[in-house]
């Protein structure tokens, strides 16, 4: 292929991948803001449903006070028992008597004759409802009137829907579900699309360019019916694209530029990482872990590296969330499970003090298959199941139902278990409530930050102590990381913080050289 087949191919393919990504990008911002309108709208709907429920109940309550009257009607007594019934409900304008052809009596009016008029709904036990119109030209109200038995209540329809706007573009109505009439509806409302949406069987869907919401009440024969224009919650997507074009080409340009340039030392990432895992190149590091009571190495974290055939270590950063993504942090895990026993099995065995944690990633936590893999090396090695701490990341415990009986299953087989970067994610002391936990570790970020801001007196940072609270509360124990220097050190184990990592005691070193770590602490302190 020549050259400039080449750099066309390149170019194409490599425009192609920005413009991909650019709208995969758009649509999955578009599709979570539609999502999250969504069910704002769906909200709201509810929010109004029990409004209009509310209402109603009222109604049905005064009708109910009211119907055992046995005196004689329309007169002063019967008109005081309905002005009490009108001033004792809050949402009641007016309530009256009639001998069923005629309305006879009224809370306001008092003695009155006016025909009833024919019923617009029904619903059970008696209840029958219709409009009417009340104020002067310009100022029109409608009113609903209630009737049970021989007596009326009269509703102001706008109680129904008096809710605050979710914004500028959405409308409400409120329908009885028997014939689909009207009851009550917002002023943009329209009245033929509110009463199609509620005879349509979805729930919620995009019809006639609105996205509806149909919430059917439960007590009584109503439904809410809420409706946004859809070009409110659906995004152009095509319209977004042919804006970023000329950007996106000039970003293809280079490159464009950067794979011809360097096309020869690339490698797909997929072929790279099991090509490293098919060679054995993933190896744990250890950094100590040191008790703050006694200042003695009682352990390590093992953290994994990516050692490349020229002998360059690669650091987790660069290559964890790469593996996650292709579906390849499981061999992974199971080489560094495989890495810590080699390096640092007899040293466990000989020292029955002594453990290392290690860290599992979202993809191990789908089941148990760490443990089979841990099963032969334990065996092997003739370590206790006690001595191998486990360390997730908080992030990836969003779903509790699913990762409590893993990580139960974890401590059920002998192992601790720790939240890691504890603080960055999810926290919550419900949240922990819900989880098999022995312990977190105190993430770096927030304890520099606060540290520092301790160090200069100032003490702004209050998240530390809220979680050295929050986690003697629930009796768990707390690693911190990062600490640098003796008073954070002295600060963290006056507040009875147990376990540290840091620069103060070592960085992450191989596991030949956290041997020689070990005898030297031993020598040091005579216990050789």
């Amino acid at each position: 292929m020549s050259p400039r087949l080449t750099a066309l191919t390149t170019f194409c393919a490599v425009a192609f991948a920005v413009l991909a990504t650019l709208a995969v990008a758009m649509y999955a911002s578009d599709a979570v803001t539609e999502r999250q309108q969504r069910q704002q709208i769906d909200v709201f709907s509810r929010r109004a449903l029990l409004r209009a429920e509310l209402v109603t109940a009222e109604a049905e309550a005064a009708l109910r006070q009211l119907a055992p009257y046995g005196g004689t009607p329309c007169t002063n007594d019967h008109l005081q028992r309905l002005r009490q019934a009108e001033e004792q409900f809050r949402y009641i304008r007016e309530a009256g008597w009639t001998d069923g052809v005629r309305l006879r009596c009224t809370s306001l009016q008092g003695p009155i004759d006016v025909a009833l008029p024919p019923p617009t709904w029904t619903f059970g036990d008696g209840f029958t409802a219709w409009h009417t119109e009340t104020g002067g030209p310009g100022n029109e109200r409608s009113m609903l009137n209630v009737r049970f038995g021989n007596h009326v209540v009269v509703i102001d329809s706008r109680f129904y829907l008096d809710i605050v706007p979710l914004d500028d573009t959405i409308e409400l109505a409120m329908l009885e579900t028997q014939d689909a009439a009207v009851i009550s509806r917002w002023a943009h409302a329209g009245h033929d699309l509110v009463r199609a949406a509620l005879r349509r069987e979805s729930a919620s869907e995009y019809f006639q360019g609105r996205y509806y919401v149909v919430e059917r009440s439960r007590r009584y024969p109503i439904a809410v019916v809420a409706y946004e224009p859809e070009d409110r919650l659906r995004a152009n997507l095509l319209g977004q694209i042919r804006n970023v074009l000329p950007p996106a080409f000039v970003v293809s340009a280079f490159g464009t530029w950067l794979v011809m340039r360097w096309r020869r030392k690339l490698r797909t990432p997929r072929n790279a990482l099991l090509e490293g895992i098919r060679r054995h190149q993933f190896v744990a590091w250890m950094q100590p872990l040191v008790s703050l009571e006694t200042g003695r190495c009682v352990g390590a974290e093992a953290l994994v590296r990516w050692k490349l055939e020229d002998g360059t270590m690669v650091a987790p950063d660069t290559f964890i969330p790469m593996a996650e993504s292709l579906g390849l942090i499981e061999p992974i895990t199971d080489q560094v499970v495989r890495s810590v026993f080699e390096g640092v099995g007899t040293a466990l065995a000989n020292r029955r003090d002594l453990h290392v944690s290690i860290n599992l990633a979202g993809g191990d936590l789908a089941c148990t298959r760490v443990l089979d893999t841990l099963k032969t090396c334990l065996a092997k090695y003739a370590v206790r199941p006690e001595q191998i701490w486990f360390e997730v990341i908080e992030r990836t415990l969003v779903d509790t139902a699913t990762s409590a009986p893993v990580l139960e299953t974890y401590r059920a087989a002998g192992h601790r278990v720790f939240i890691d970067d504890f603080g960055t994610g999810y926290s919550s002391l419900s949240y922990l409530q819900a989880l098999p936990v022995d312990g977190i570790k105190l993430d770096r970020s927030f304890l520099r930050s606060f540290l520092r801001s301790f160090a200069t007196g100032e003490e702004t940072n209050k998240i530390v102590p809220h979680i050295i609270e929050m986690a003697h509360s629930l009796g768990l124990m707390m690693v911190a990381e990062g600490v640098e220097t003796q008073a954070q050190a002295r600060y963290l184990r006056a507040h009875g913080v147990q376990y540290a990592q840091g620069w103060l005691y070592a960085k992450a070193m191989p596991a030949d050289e956290f041997l020689r770590y070990l005898q030297h602490e031993a020598a040091a302190t005579g216990n050789a």
